[in-house]
């Protein structure tokens, strides 16, 4: 089965999917529709939506010492269904060295709700639906 190819802005459509404010310190790099082969009972394809996410430079001037390391490893951190549906987010954060040569990854974010691995909005949604938020299958997370 071929890809289908699209002019629709999945960029656009992905700053509504993610948490709020995840766009102020992740710049969205590549999207990617990956068609399974797979339907649903419903005889609709099932598909992959891959969001990829790169870290900004969103250093204060307490950090101007750094510099610059390429990025980690893309990491799967997160995946939700929606309908018939996956969407999976990688993400790169940037590495800087100190002055003393070490390698250093800036954890400055307040994105995951307290006692989960949730983005806060996410954390919400599920309590929401399911009266808490599950640790375990479909929608456990990954710390950003």
């Amino acid at each position: 089965m071929g890809k289908k190819t699209s002019t629709f802005d999945y960029k656009t459509l992905v700053s509504f999917l993610l948490p709020n404010g995840i766009l102020d310190f992740f710049d969205v790099t590549d999207v990617i529709e990956e068609h399974t082969g797979k339907f649903a009972e419903t005889g609709v394809e099932k598909l992959n939506l891959h969001i990829y996410l790169d870290e900004r430079d969103t250093r204060s001037d307490e950090w101007h010492d750094l510099k610059p390391n390429g990025f980690t490893e893309s990491r799967e951190v997160s995946d939700f269904p929606i309908r018939d549906r996956k969407v999976i987010l990688h993400v790169r954060r940037r590495r800087w060295i100190d002055s003393e040569g070490h390698n250093v990854v800036l954890d400055r974010y307040d994105l995951v709700a307290d006692g989960t691995s949730y983005s806060k909005e996410f954390a919400d949604a599920l309590k929401k639906i399911f009266g808490y938020v599950p640790s375990h299958g479909t929608f456990r997370g990954a710390d950003l």
